[in-house]
């Protein structure tokens, strides 16, 4: 399985260009897999340059409904004519972000052809060895983001993050997470998702990067990560975009060579 960073917010590469997002690009033996767009087209120029064929892409998964991973969409569906899409039922939802009395868009436009979109509303295979989780179901036990809304069916509230959804990928005794922004609690999604099989690599963000260690209750939700992550003896992990700097560097102090830090161009191979 080779992962390449197609997008992140930063860049070793001066070729390739950067932006608060994620996109990444990830072929296994079977399939060629998309996961998340970034907020622009930069993934676009940026698989270009690193010779990689969008239209070859056999399937896309918006991790959830927010823009920095999922637009463009309708751009990526001009590109490739054949990719199955799948997204949370509930990622066209209004989303946004709430600064004040000011209510700012953040969510991401619904397509007008779904014909090729596969709304999730559950946890869902799409191979033996691809599968789609689905996070209504996991408890979000804090929020390091408390100004972030979503409106469904006219109710505006907290955002629970129901619209995230998971990818696992199976390949030569490996078992891969990936996520988008991990806004559930990193630990959270990995102890729903473990309990199928073991993983042996998580790989996206895991929304840190608001963390304050001078808060009580931040504090000790850190302290839970941190402490889930280590015991994971035999996992690797590759984090970026929302993570942070700061809790990176926290998280690295315990987990050592454990936990590394990718960027637009990475490329991994497991």
């Amino acid at each position: 399985m080779k992962i390449t960073t197609l997008l992140e917010n930063e860049t070793f590469n001066p070729k390739l260009k950067s932006a608060h997002g994620l996109s990444l690009f990830i072929e296994t033996k079977g399939k060629k897999i998309l996961f998340d767009l970034g907020p622009n087209n930069y993934y676009i120029s940026n698989a270009k340059k690193l010779n990689i064929d969008l239209r070859e892409v056999d399937i896309l998964i918006i991790s959830h409904g927010h823009f920095d991973h999922g637009s463009g969409l309708a751009k990526f569906l001009k590109i490739n004519d054949k990719a199955q899409v799948y997204v949370s039922k509930l990622a066209f939802d209004f989303h946004y972000k709430k600064v004040g009395m000011i209510k700012i868009p953040i969510g991401i436009k619904k397509p007008s052809d779904l014909s090729r979109v596969f709304l999730i509303d559950d946890d869902y295979e799409i191979s033996d060895d691809l599968h789609i989780y689905n996070s209504s179901d996991i408890n979000m036990s804090f929020s390091f983001d408390e100004s972030l809304f979503s409106s469904t069916n006219g109710i505006n509230q907290l955002d629970n993050f129901n619209h995230e959804i998971y990818l696992t990928v199976n390949e030569n005794n490996k078992r891969v997470l990936f996520s988008g922004c991990s806004h559930k609690g990193i630990d959270n999604i990995i102890s729903k998702i473990e309990k199928d099989a073991e993983l042996t690599h998580v790989y996206g963000g895991f929304h840190l990067s608001h963390y304050n260690p001078e808060n009580e209750i931040q504090k000790n939700a850190f302290k839970k990560i941190k402490e889930k992550l280590n015991s994971m003896e035999k996992t690797s992990f590759y984090t970026c975009h929302c993570t942070g700097e700061n809790s990176y560097n926290l998280l690295k102090t315990d987990l050592k060579d454990k936990i590394s830090k990718v960027s637009t161009g990475s490329r991994i191979e497991i």
